[in-house]
C-alpha cells in the first residue's frame, strides 16, 4: 500500500530518430508521408518529418511499465500540442498524481528539448498484488 505514493516520478529521456519512426510506420502501417518521406514533409507546415502521435505514447506506456509492471492500465487521455522531429531529444515523465485503495492516477507527458510539451494527459492504472 505504501507503493507509489503521491508525488512518485519516472522519468527518460531519449532521441527519437527517422529509422525509429520508419519502423513504426511499418508496423502500424501509417505510412503517411509527413512520417516517413522527408521530401514530401519538407513541403508540409512541418517543414520535416514528424513522430506519430502513438509512438509518443509507446514511450509514455513503457514509463508506466516501468514505474508500475504490475499494474493493468484502465483509462488514458492524451493531447497532442507540438510536433516531434526526427532527432529530437525527448523527455518522458509519468507522475502519480492520486492514489487510491487499487487505483492510482497519473500524469504523463512527452516534452521535447526545446521545453515545449509535445503531449500530455492522464492515466488511470488498477494495481494489481
Amino acid at each position: 500500500m505504501d507503493m507509489l505514493p503521491v508525488g512518485t516520478r519516472y522519468q527518460r529521456t531519449h532521441t527519437i530518430t527517422q529509422e525509429e519512426i520508419n519502423r513504426f510506420a511499418v508496423i502500424s502501417g501509417d505510412t503517411n508521408p509527413i512520417h516517413i518521406d522527408p521530401v514530401v514533409a519538407a513541403t508540409s507546415r512541418f517543414g520535416r518529418t514528424i513522430a506519430h502521435g502513438m509512438l509518443l505514447y509507446g514511450y509514455i506506456r513503457a514509463a508506466l511499465r516501468t514505474l508500475a509492471p504490475q499494474a493493468v492500465q484502465r483509462t488514458q487521455t492524451l493531447s497532442f500540442t507540438h510536433p516531434v522531429f526526427a532527432d529530437d531529444r525527448v523527455t518522458i515523465e509519468v507522475e502519480v498524481i492520486e492514489r487510491q485503495a487499487t487505483t492510482i492516477r497519473c500524469a504523463v507527458s512527452v516534452t521535447r528539448q526545446d521545453g515545449k510539451v509535445a503531449c500530455g494527459g492522464e492515466t488511470e492504472l488498477e494495481i494489481r498484488a
